[in-house]
């Protein structure tokens, strides 16, 4: 029979993730969850979903904001406060944002004189 319901630690090797990041987004609401008493479980299709969206989101080329840095004169806090404003698109993966290619050069472009 298969289990409908999976732990933190089933769904961290599932997903190929660490358990501090399967934690955090339960607490964030990015992975929906049971809490019964102390332990929480994730039903096996949202595990699944769960493990799809992030291998989707590590398929995604880009960059890193640190990257962004080393390519153009910017600070991290300009660089996120034109993520948070909507000037600049980002995927966030985990902690970090993902900055596709093709955003930064239409960034880029954007603000050409």
């Amino acid at each position: 029979m298969e289990k409908k319901y999976l732990t933190l630690k089933e769904t961290a090797a599932l997903t190929n993730t660490a358990y501090a990041t399967i934690k955090r987004d339960i607490d964030n609401g990015t992975l929906p969850a049971y809490k019964v008493g102390r332990k929480y479980f994730i039903s096996t299709a949202d595990a699944e979903d769960y493990a799809i969206t992030r291998r989707q989101l590590a398929a995604i080329k880009g960059h890193t904001i640190k990257e962004i840095m080393e390519i153009l004169p910017l600070s991290y806090a300009f660089i996120i406060e034109e993520i948070k404003t909507g000037r600049l698109h980002a995927h966030k993966c985990g902690r970090h944002f993902i900055i596709p290619e093709e955003e930064l050069a239409r960034y880029l472009e954007a603000a050409k004189l």
